[in-house]
Parts: C-alpha cells; sequence; structure tokens
C-alpha cells in the first residue's frame, strides 16, 4: 500500500492575532474585553445616485364606494416593482471611452402600492395592493403621459466597481437590483440598485382611482471596510408591563435596570507603552503577568466616584 507523501503547509495569522500574541495577551484563549474606541466595519456605500419624479393616474382596481363607504382619506408606499432586464424594460450600457459611467434605460416598471384605507375619524378600514406601470413601453396605456411619465428615461451614473450580474441563465447579464419592502427586495445588494418613494396626490373614492407621484432613486452602491468612531454600545431603553404605582417596590419594578456602574481601581499592572490591550479578566484563563509597568509619574490618579443620592 503506498503511503501519501503530504507537503507541509504554511499558516498564516491574521494581524491582530500575531501583535497581541507576541505582546501580553493571547486573545485566541483569552478575548480582549470592553468597547473598542474605532469599529471595523463591512458596509455598504454610495459611490453616485441620481433620482426623477414621475407621476400617474390610475384604476385602483377595487369599487371604494361600495366596499368601503365610511373611507374618506388614504396613505400610500411603495412594496416592489418589477420589470423585464433588456430592451423590453430595463437595461445597462457601458459608455465608449468611459468605463466608470454607465448608462440605464428605466422603462416598463410595475410597481406594487400598499394602500392603507381610512375613515373620517382616522381608523384604519382596510390597506389594498393596487399597481400601476410607470414608464409604460406602450404610448397607448392608460398611464401613459409624454411629460409626467413617458415611456422611458436614460440616466447616467458614476459606477467605477460595475454592476452585478444574473448567473442563473446561460451566461452572465447586467442586474439593476431593486430595493424594496417585500421580503425578497427589502435588502442592499452590491452593484446598481433602484428603489421607490410615493407619494398621493389626489385620492378619489367615487371613480376609484389614485394619483400617485413616484420617486424613483438609481444608485450605484459597493462593500467597502471602514474604520469608524464608537461611542459605545447601544444602551437598551427597558419597557414595563406593570402600571406604576405609589410603592418603592412597584416604582423599581417599573423603573430602569440597575447597572453596576462604578469602575473597579487598577490593581494589576499597566499595559505596555505600545498599547498592548491586556486581557481585562473576563475569562478564567487572564495572564496578565507579562505586562511592563509604565512609570509616568510619582502617582496614579484615578477618576472620583460620584455620589449616588437615594431613590425618592
Amino acid at each position: 500500500m503506498a503511503k501519501c507523501k503530504c507537503m507541509s503547509r504554511s499558516r498564516i495569522v491574521s494581524n491582530t492575532v500575531q501583535r497581541l500574541y507576541a505582546g501580553c495577551t493571547d486573545i485566541c484563549a483569552n478575548p480582549v474585553c470592553g468597547d473598542p474606541s474605532v469599529l471595523s466595519l463591512f458596509a455598504p456605500l454610495i459611490y453616485d445616485e441620481i433620482g426623477i419624479n414621475l407621476c400617474a393616474t390610475f384604476d385602483l382596481g377595487v369599487d371604494i364606494a361600495t366596499e368601503y363607504p365610511t373611507v374618506t382619506s388614504a396613505s400610500i408606499k411603495v412594496i416592489d416593482a418589477t420589470y423585464t432586464l433588456g430592451e423590453e424594460g430595463v437595461q445597462v450600457e457601458t459608455l465608449t471611452g468611459r468605463p466608470n459611467c454607465y448608462v440605464v434605460t428605466l422603462s416598463e416598471i410595475t410597481v406594487l402600492f400598499a394602500m392603507d384605507l381610512f375613515d373620517p375619524a382616522g381608523r384604519l378600514v382596510d390597506t389594498i395592493f393596487p399597481t400601476a406601470v410607470y414608464l409604460p413601453a406602450n404610448t397607448e396605456a392608460p398611464t401613459f403621459d409624454e411629460d409626467t411619465n413617458p415611456s422611458s428615461v436614460e440616466l447616467e451614473l458614476f459606477a467605477p466597481y460595475g454592476f452585478s450580474y444574473d448567473t442563473t441563465g446561460a451566461e452572465p447579464t447586467p442586474v439593476v437590483n431593486f430595493i424594496g419592502f417585500s421580503q425578497d427586495t427589502n435588502f442592499v445588494r452590491q452593484g446598481i440598485n433602484l428603489y421607490g418613494i410615493a407619494k398621493l396626490l389626489d385620492f378619489s373614492t367615487d371613480d376609484s382611482t389614485a394619483t400617485v407621484g413616484l420617486t424613483l432613486i438609481l444608485q450605484s452602491l459597493y462593500f467597502a471596510g471602514y474604520r469608524v468612531e464608537s461611542a459605545g454600545k447601544i444602551d437598551v431603553p427597558k419597557g414595563s408591563i406593570l402600571a406604576p404605582e405609589n410603592s418603592d417596590c412597584m416604582r423599581f419594578v417599573a423603573g430602569d435596570l440597575l447597572n453596576l456602574a462604578i469602575k473597579p481601581l487598577d490593581l494589576g499592572e499597566l499595559p505596555t507603552q505600545d498599547g498592548c490591550g491586556c486581557n481585562c479578566g473576563c475569562g478564567n484563563m487572564a495572564q496578565n503577568n507579562d505586562c511592563t509597568r509604565i512609570v509616568t509619574d510619582d502617582t496614579v490618579a484615578f477618576p472620583t466616584v460620584p455620589v449616588v443620592p437615594p431613590a425618592e
């Protein structure tokens, strides 16, 4: 039976592990505690964006006067939008001689709205979900208007890292991602994104129609790592299920959460001058014996602990 001869593999260690292990703390055994002053984030960043305003009047698909006789007002928001990628809908073209910019053609976009219906007292009666075609390719479409809702529009955008691709077909094709409020669109993707904001301009209960202004915003967005200053973790507010009463126990139960806010004195050795972060004792294997004490003055000053007044 032949033996397998395996090649030796080199291990590459991250800078953080290597720096701290060479100092006074092995973070692989004892993670460093506390809040960092600077956070390293991998965040979606907008490189460029441009928006347009459109407007269309369309039928709601529901007889408001018959089915909702008490309704007198409404509000609206965009949930989703669907379109075809390619010449008959939304397409992306590279500009000749200008490789960092693209022309995005928007056309034949079907927008799904959530429309809340209210009675005269402002109470929600129901929510309906009408659809309307914006930028209709067919100039005979009911929502077409040469001035407020033309058949198409071209937008030029700075997108230095290009666009995303749909890789499900025979070959990759450019994609413009829509950001909406459906389960399938309520997130951002790297590349070129599109999202919409609606405003209800007119609502007719007699004709069951609505005139809706739509802002479409196109943006180039890419993920990148950044260092951001930190102000500490979020202080979560406490909710109470108990009605307040005039007793110490009830006020305590309904009051704020307890917090051990007084800081302990540093009885161990101080960290080295190069900023080595010693383990702060949150684990069971704290080893601070290797830290070198820095003597910068004859005395070490500690912050004054504030006096907490008694509860009223």
